[in-house]
């Protein structure tokens, strides 16, 4: 029954799936379970429910032509993948294409047995006052113990929520959890001492710190253990502004409460990260071919002068 609830969770509140609306349910082999749970409750609500399986080689650029029409004619598009294609899914220009016509797509990893309606709609609130607070600020500055300490501009930048509701047309983003409020920093601005202690996507958790030196928006100096030398390899083996500071995002829920090492981390409350590479997508200029996200925990950032986290407390 937990399961079962959890995912009623991810359909009526996450999704807010209606009678008579059009559910794609877009699978793969070993997630196909998940699937079936998910449709047996958007169906209960009165949905028209449409489950379609793929291949994971199918999933690592755009879908297959078949699957992109069917997202083309439905109302809510749920995406039940491993972790890794939910990222490439949710970035495809199949994706644009149904959240253009109106459709809401939620990429689903796992389905959270332990997850309320309450805490969804928590997460969603904390979510939306900070992007709001970023995107009426000029200068962020990061701070923590282990000695990071990074001031950027985020002036005219406009946060992106990633929410864990999309109830409303061409809203797209994962669920039941996965809630930050990102801003992209205006390019060339950042300046300051990155160090990652955390987690970072592609290394993995973080055991040696890894101190990056930050001048004029980018990254010119790493150093530390064999992360940070797993961290070098892959800017040098991707494009000119792979170094760019894309962006800061900040965790927003509560539910997550100790880190593992894991993309995940980045969500929690009380956690940020900055990222290397593209920030196109989330409101800035840059193109790169990665976008990688280092996670800081129990971090203080004050926006303008405001302390609106304190060693991992959000004052807001």
């Amino acid at each position: 029954m937990s399961v079962k609830k959890g995912a009623r969770v991810i359909v009526e509140t996450c999704m807010g799936i209606n009678p008579n609306e059009k559910v794609l349910i877009i699978t793969t082999p070993l997630f196909s379970n998940k699937a079936k749970i998910l449709a047996e409750q958007a169906k209960r609500l009165g949905a028209k429910v449409k489950v379609m399986r793929v291949k994971d080689e199918e999933m690592k650029i755009e879908p297959p032509q078949h699957v992109e029409e069917e997202m083309k004619n439905s109302d809510v598009i749920l995406a039940t993948l491993p972790f890794s294609l939910i990222q490439i899914f949710l970035h495809t220009n199949a994706r644009r294409a149904a959240t253009d016509l109106g459709a809401r797509v939620g990429g689903v990893p796992y389905i959270k047995y332990d997850i309320t309606k309450e805490d969804i709609i928590e997460i969603t609130e904390l979510t939306e006052r900070l992007a709001e607070i970023l995107t009426k600020g000029n200068e962020a500055i990061i701070r923590t113990k282990k000695g990071t300490d990074v001031s950027l501009s985020i002036k005219g930048r406009i946060s992106a929520p990633l929410r864990v509701m999309h109830v409303v047309s061409g809203a797209w983003g994962a669920v039941p959890d996965y809630a930050e409020a990102a801003i992209a920093p205006v390019e060339g601005t950042a300046q300051g001492t990155w160090i990652i202690d955390v987690f970072f996507e592609k290394v993995g958790a973080i055991k040696t710190p890894v101190k990056v030196e930050i001048e004029k928006g980018r990254a010119v100096k790493i150093s530390g253990g064999k992360e940070a030398e797993k961290i070098k390899a892959i800017i040098q083996a991707a494009d000119e502004n792979a170094n760019n500071i894309a962006e800061l995002g900040i965790g927003t829920n509560h539910c997550l409460k100790l880190t593992t090492g894991t993309i995940g981390d980045k969500m929690m409350k009380g956690t940020a990260h900055l990222a290397i590479g593209k920030n196109i997508n989330i409101g800035g200029n840059t193109y790169s071919n990665i976008h990688h996200d280092g996670v800081m925990k129990k971090v203080t950032i004050k926006i303008d002068g405001e302390e609106i986290i304190e060693e991992g407390k959000v004052l807001i």
